[in-house]
């Protein structure tokens, strides 16, 4: 379900439609990496790190859209006070420090360990895009803040990082359209046009 189908006067999506775009990836970061570590030949990594090198740029495109678009709906979602949160996988699970690590990863990954292997095999240099480590930074203090979601029934409940901005009404609607757009073609790199509207 997304926000594309789901009509309601008093309640709001958890998820208005992103999670169908992620689980598209050809795999996340973590399992092709660790796939590829495990190749024992340096010749063999080298050939299989050059037919990943697509997959793993593409990977982190949409990883950072997916937590920013995160972000963009939690603010929008702040804004619609009084609302009921439906769909919410996170409600009434536990909470602790492992539920970081898949960001940690991604963050370590993005900032070191991708661009020492493009240079080691393929003799290429990977420029970091530094709104992705911005966007990384701030989602794991909103996760923090939150508690991992697992109590947020209610669009008062969420909490939102001070380093987010509270856009204006025009921007509020710029927002949704964007992420309504985002979620009909399902291509969440749509919504780094907006980032600058919270951070």
């Amino acid at each position: 379900m997304s926000i594309l189908d789901f009509k309601s006067d008093n309640q709001m999506l958890f998820d208005p439609g992103y999670s169908a775009s992620v689980a598209r990836v050809s795999g996340n970061i973590e399992y092709m990496y660790s796939a590829f570590s495990s190749i024992p030949s340096i010749k063999q990594k080298r050939f299989q790190f050059s037919v990943l090198y697509p997959k793993f740029l593409k990977a982190i495109d949409l990883n950072a859209a997916f937590y920013l678009g995160c972000m963009l709906w939690g603010v929008y979602l702040k804004n619609n006070q009084g609302k009921e949160i439906v769909n919410n996988p996170c409600l009434d699970t536990e909470f602790d420090d492992d539920s970081f690590y898949e960001i940690d990863f991604l963050y370590n990954f993005i900032k070191e360990g991708f661009n020492r292997d493009c240079k080691y095999y393929l003799n290429k240099t990977y420029a970091i895009n530094p709104l992705y480590l911005t966007i990384l930074e701030i989602y794991k203090e909103f996760l923090s803040l939150n508690k991992g979601f697992v109590k947020v029934k209610k669009t008062d409940d969420i909490l939102l990082p001070k380093r987010l901005k509270n856009p204006d009404k025009e921007d509020f609607k710029l927002i949704y359209d964007t992420i309504v757009k985002a979620v009909k073609e399902d291509n969440l790199e749509l919504l780094f046009k907006i980032s600058d509207k919270i951070i």
